[in-house]
């Protein structure tokens, strides 16, 4: 089960500085919004070092919500994932770091995002713009194979996108092509008892979405470099021929630092926050996901800092 939800950390800021979410009891303060109806509870399991085979986490169970979650001394890291009705648990998030959480990152606007995982139905309904569903196929190889009671020999009899009738026992498609299909098919016995013929219509997208990087007011270009200003504005368009756009994530880093998680991008403010945020050279990196979980490969934005002001 997907663990999903939205991690809101509240930075005070006061006439230009920053003050720290931490108390001097390590108490953090977050907001988690579970984007399913079905996610009842929070687990968190606090952790003193990285390795899980050295220590037993200690575990705290929370209601989604506002919640203060409090570090025992010597606890240095944490981590998260949902529980849903039934007692169904999702994926554990990676290791926060409780010094560094919600320190020199984006402001609440940027939401943390993890990797979507892949879906595991052969099948899955997808939400279209009528109000209505579209089947969408998550594997690349498909067998119809009939399941009897009696041991009985069957056969299936089969045609795809209405072509040619074909009859084998067990058949195997392989859909590497995006596109829309229609597979029909029936079982019969060797008595020849037939089942109700069946109609699967779907679309297989296999193709990840593409990202446009839109420059306001227009870039100036000399000897093939680019600069921009700090009045221009980023805006990004993506699309996707399939399944439709899901996210745009984005990751940075400034200087000599290291890789910033993911986010959400934020359409009005994640590039002015990006610029703000850091002095030094600056690399972004975009990527946008599908609703079947198809990654971009992320595109790459280097800002290098010159003399002069831009």
């Amino acid at each position: 089960m997907k663990t999903s939800f939205k991690i809101f950390t509240f930075i005070l800021l006061l006439f230009g500085t920053t003050f720290p979410i931490f108390s001097e009891s390590k108490t953090i303060l977050l907001i988690l919004e579970p984007e399913r109806e079905d996610i009842i509870q929070y687990e968190f399991e606090l952790w003193k070092g990285t390795s899980s085979e050295a220590e037993i986490p200690f575990r705290v169970v929370a209601n989604p919500g506002k919640i203060q979650l409090y570090i025992p001394n010597g606890y240095e890291y944490f981590r998260i994932r949902a529980v849903a009705k039934r007692q169904v648990r999702g994926f554990w998030t990676e290791l926060f770091e409780v010094n560094s959480f919600g320190k020199n990152r984006p402001k609440e606007t940027a939401k943390f995002v993890s990797k979507k995982p892949m879906k595991t139905d052969v099948l899955i309904p997808i939400p279209t713009k009528d109000g209505s569903s579209h089947f969408y196929l998550t594997e690349s190889k498909i067998q119809v194979k009939p399941v009897t009671k009696e041991s009985l020999n069957s056969s299936v009899r089969y045609r795809l996108n209405r072509g040619p009738w074909k009859v084998t026992e067990i058949p195997e498609f392989s859909f590497s092509k995006d596109g829309d299909y229609r597979l029909e098919y029936q079982v019969t016995n060797e008595l020849g008892v037939s089942d109700s013929m069946q109609v699967w219509e779907f679309s297989v997208d296999n193709t990840p979405p593409n990202t446009e990087l839109l420059w306001e007011p227009n870039t100036h270009k000399n000897k093939g470099k680019i600069y921009i200003s700090a009045n221009t504005n980023l805006k990004l368009q993506s699309f996707d021929l399939g399944s439709g756009v899901d996210v745009i994530r984005f990751r940075s880093s400034c200087g000599t630092s290291p890789k910033s998680k993911w986010y959400l991008w934020d359409h009005k403010n994640s590039w002015n926050e990006l610029v703000k945020s850091c002095v030094k050279d600056l690399e972004v990196e975009i990527s946008a996901t599908d609703r079947l979980g198809n990654e971009e490969i992320p595109k790459k934005i280097l800002i290098k800092q010159t003399n002069q002001e831009n």
